[in-house]
């Protein structure tokens, strides 16, 4: 890796990313969002505000940059708004993508690409199925995850015809500091730090609490993802998981005693998802095997570094 590009690099997972290919690499870093800056400061990153459903200015920044490495994060991430908004989901994630790849392809780039993708594409699974490996068969169950599915046949389809280096990978909860509150570890944990600050009544508000769900630190995640660029199998497709799936409401349990603070819990219906997977749990042997990697930040830590974060932004002295 010498010329690195993340899409989304202003999103949560590529902040953490950032900070990984910083630090363990010597790589020339740039990144492309939405938003006026970056979600992480890395020491020399070229950072530009570039919407990639417009083809022609993605193409003509790919000519200037000329990547030899694409980390393709740009995403809408949120299946409850996939259900809200599936027009702009599809047209970010796979028209998206398509304009990524197109572009590569017309600039004869030999780029090798990692496609981050999700277990939401494994749908609604027995339990006795469980863990899911790489081979079972996908049954997407949201907008979102359909455009999952779509992103990585799109991406396996250029590996195919052009011979690309192409590795997707299939990405459980991730959960960590910098998380938007769409997100449920998120969600709770702002909950409790606006309590905690007199901010709000001390209600939190919970949907679903019996699904139960395999989640990783994102920056357990960061470290996946570049392991599998330097070591990945091209064509290949790599789950990213814990192995563990506690429920939801083993979750907001954890948080609400790393709190003080004298807090209700409340059902809230709006919470509730129309397709609501019960469990998700992973199978990371392959890239265990593969890789050498395995997830070393417990699930503790993770929601004390979240609240944390919350805390700091929610104190009334900030």
């Amino acid at each position: 890796m010498e010329r690195v590009l993340v899409t989304g690099a202003d999103g949560f997972v590529a902040s953490h990313l950032l900070a990984e290919l910083s630090r363990e690499t010597d790589c020339r870093l740039t990144g492309i969002g939405l938003k006026p800056g970056p979600s992480a400061e890395v020491p020399g990153l070229e950072y530009k505000v570039l919407d990639i459903t417009d083809h022609k200015t993605l193409g003509d920044y790919l000519a200037e940059v000329r990547p030899d490495t694409v980390f393709h994060l740009a995403a809408q991430p949120s299946v409850a708004r996939s259900w809200e908004d599936p027009w702009s989901t599809y047209n970010v994630n796979l028209m998206g993508q398509v304009n990524l790849m197109e572009s590569l392809l017309r600039l004869r780039l030999d780029t090798s690409v990692h496609i981050a993708c999700s277990s939401e594409e494994y749908g609604k699974v027995p339990q006795g199925r469980m863990p899911l490996g790489e081979r079972m068969p996908l049954k997407p169950c949201s907008h979102y995850a359909v455009s999952k599915v779509t992103q990585e046949l799109l991406g396996l389809m250029y590996r195919e015809a052009f011979g690309w280096r192409v590795l997707v990978t299939r990405s459980f909860n991730q959960a960590g500091p910098g998380q938007s509150p769409d997100f449920v570890v998120s969600s709770f944990a702002r909950q409790v730090a606006m309590i905690e600050a007199g901010r709000s009544k001390p209600v939190l508000k919970v949907g679903n609490l019996e699904a139960r769900r395999d989640f990783t630190d994102v920056r357990d995640t960061a470290r996946a993802y570049r392991l599998l660029m330097e070591k990945g199998q091209p064509g290949a497709v790599y789950n990213v998981c814990s192995g563990m799936a506690p429920a939801i409401s083993e979750i907001l349990d954890m948080l609400l005693g790393l709190s003080d603070a004298d807090i209700e819990v409340e059902r809230d219906p709006a919470r509730q998802r129309p397709s609501d997977v019960p469990l998700l749990l992973g199978d990371a042997s392959l890239i265990r095997k593969e890789i050498g990697w395995e997830p070393i930040i417990g699930l503790e830590q993770t929601l004390e570094d979240t609240l944390d974060y919350w805390r700091q932004r929610v104190s009334p002295t900030t």
